[in-house]
């Protein structure tokens, strides 16, 4: 790999984990997610300082090529990420339609108690 490419890629990928703690410190992101994405952008950094860690990690699990094993890689750890956003939607679906629910009941409740002023006031 070209050490121009390299350069670029670890001060945009430093660019990333800088824009991602700046999100952090303005309360833009949560921290337990942040932290996946500043792992990630470690990770990208090491596997761009260490070429040759990519093609000793794939030849020690098998892979053929280097950029597979990357490929391969980025999917694995995109799964997680995925399978907690998924987690997380659904838990808030949940609250949003229990919210919706206990307010249709307070709505309720206080057009009743209206109804019963308004007949007491007659």
């Amino acid at each position: 790999m070209n050490i121009r490419i390299q350069i670029l890629i670890v001060v945009i990928t430093l660019l990333a984990m800088f824009y991602v703690i700046n999100k952090i410190r303005n309360k833009g992101i949560e921290l337990k997610y942040s932290l996946v994405w500043l792992a990630l952008g470690t990770g990208i950094i090491i596997f761009t300082c260490f070429p040759k860690l990519t093609t000793w990690l794939a030849h020690v699990l098998g892979i053929s090529q280097p950029m597979n094993m990357l490929f391969f890689a980025g999917f694995c750890f995109m799964l997680p990420i995925i399978f907690s956003l998924s987690v997380s939607v659904s838990r808030l679906s949940n609250k949003v339609k229990r919210l919706t629910q206990e307010m249709a009941l307070l709505e309720e409740q206080k057009r009743k108690a209206e109804e019963e002023s308004e007949e007491l006031q007659k």
